[in-house]
């Protein structure tokens, strides 16, 4: 009889350790998916940044905000992501942004300061940039992992994407003469 207290006594021991195994496997198991979402979404932010920048240098500036919410760009977005996290920005030939706020590409033709100012405007631009606004958007991790990063929340990378500027939207004329279509991306 004394054998079978025993027998009793390390088959409890033996569940307890079993199940903090157990538990140990699969936090490492959830960590592992976790890590493997995390690389997966800063390559789908990367990618987005890649393909936003393409769009605007080609589309014309007005469509800057359009090019946005293309769903070429957003389609494989992380969770929790919008696309006003995703910033497109005009350079000229230093790096410095350039304003290019109420921008159009079909100015008053009665209007000569608008022409010129929108002619100053566009021979300033060299580059365009598209980048992931990292004061806004945070990565969060799932609950179960909150002790990464500010509960759970980690900051991401910009993955800014500078590229040189094509026809910005124009498209001239084979004949020479200097007026040309004007082809936007998106809505407008």
């Amino acid at each position: 009889m004394r054998y079978r207290s025993t027998i009793g006594k390390k088959s409890g021991v033996t569940i307890i350790e079993f199940t903090l195994v157990i538990l140990v496997a699969l936090l490492l198991i959830f960590t592992a998916f976790e890590f493997s979402r995390y690389v997966l979404s800063m390559q789908m932010l990367n990618e987005m940044t890649r393909k936003a920048a393409r769009l605007a240098v080609v589309c014309s500036i007005e469509s800057r905000d359009d090019i946005l919410t293309l769903p070429e760009v957003v389609e494989n977005s992380p969770t929790d992501f919008d696309s006003s996290y995703l910033l497109i920005n005009y350079l000229d030939r230093d790096g410095v942004e350039v304003n290019v706020d109420g921008f159009t590409s079909e100015p008053d033709e009665d209007d000569e300061d608008q022409q010129n100012e929108m002619n100053q405007i566009f021979s300033q631009i060299r580059f365009v940039s598209a980048e992931i606004d990292t004061e806004s958007f945070k990565f969060q991790f799932v609950p179960l992992l909150s002790f990464f990063g500010d509960a759970g929340a980690v900051e991401v990378p910009s993955f800014k994407t500078i590229l040189p500027i094509e026809s910005l939207g124009i498209i001239r004329n084979n004949d020479g003469s200097p007026s040309g279509a004007i082809e936007h991306c998106g809505g407008v």
